[in-house]
């Protein structure tokens, strides 16, 4: 008894003090496409940035259930990971902030309804920015000009600020569109008939596990380096990868989250913010290209773009 009027009176003292007790932390959701080691890595990291501001979120996996539906109409924020969290997330038209991650700039905006509100809808992206991915080729491969760049219907946008980052840079790109896989590899003969850096997109109707063997061996027998956009392109043979962890993106999502929260409005959709690169020097050997190892190629990277 004399313990429970000892707390009382602590908290009486505060409040009559002018002391500001915690507030109530905000409930988040977030909401995953699938169970795997990329999902529970952003997760991981978006996790622990917002517990670092006392949050507690709680994690949903798709297909979503009935009753999931009512938890996250009653949530201050959604945060989804993945294309197909989001593409479930919209279609309930929740009435709260909502921020998309670690999906495609082409899907994001396909999602219906994203345009009712900008302030309660965002992404973080996992595609790289245009700008970025033609820097990189400018700074690691110097002596070439011409950048091959074969996109679909989903990637055409993606092809269009390619091609105009590459003028801007005064190289020389080659933009053709192909409807499937059947139209890739003639599009990649035309294309690299002289050799050329071939750009892959993350586009997966022309870019998958089933062309990219022989899309880098369609590149090597025409000696073009290739650079794709994650560290399996290295692994198969891709001279370089530029690329976002999903470390690195759960992180960017959870400083936006808590923004968010605190301000009750979300920033525009965005880019990755940080970055690495993978290197293969056994292919850059074999075409008998110098390159510079990744560190150093990120660090450059990362002093044009002012990256701290």
């Amino acid at each position: 008894m004399f313990l429970l009027r000892l707390v009382l009176f602590s908290v009486l003292f505060a409040i009559a003090g002018g002391l500001a007790l915690p507030a109530r932390a905000a409930g988040v959701i977030l909401v995953l496409s699938e169970e795997s080691s990329a999902f529970s890595e952003a997760a991981e990291a978006l996790t622990a940035e917002l517990r670092s501001a006392g949050h507690r979120p709680q994690t949903l996996t798709v297909p979503l259930r009935a009753d999931d539906a009512a938890a996250l109409s009653g949530t201050p924020l959604i945060v989804t990971l993945g294309t197909r969290a989001a593409q479930a997330v919209s279609g309930l038209a929740p009435r709260t902030l909502v921020l998309h991650t670690l999906l495609p700039r082409s899907a994001f905006e396909k999602l219906p309804g994203k345009g009712d509100d900008s302030r309660r809808t965002s992404a973080v992206f996992i595609d790289q920015p245009a700008a970025r991915q033609i820097e990189l080729l400018r700074i690691a491969l110097p002596e070439w000009s011409r950048v091959a760049l074969v996109v679909g219907r989903e990637s055409s946008e993606l092809g269009a600020r390619l091609q105009a980052s590459a003028r801007d840079k005064r190289l020389r790109p080659m933009l053709e569109t192909a409807s499937g896989e059947s139209d890739l590899y003639p599009a990649l003969q035309r294309m690299l008939v002289e050799p050329a850096v071939l750009l892959a997109v993350p586009d997966a109707s022309l870019f998958n596990n089933r062309t990219i063997s022989n899309i880098l061996l369609t590149a090597y027998h025409h000696r073009s380096p290739v650079i794709g956009f994650s560290p399996a392109y290295v692994k198969a043979g891709a001279l370089l990868a530029l690329y976002s962890t999903p470390a690195q993106i759960g992180q960017q999502a959870g400083e936006v989250a808590r923004q968010g929260l605190a301000s009750g409005s979300l920033p525009p959709p965005a880019a990755p913010r940080h970055f690495r690169i993978g290197t293969n020097p056994y292919v850059a050997r074999s075409l008998g290209i110098g390159l510079e190892d990744a560190s150093v190629l990120q660090e450059r990277l990362e002093r044009a773009e002012g990256t701290p």
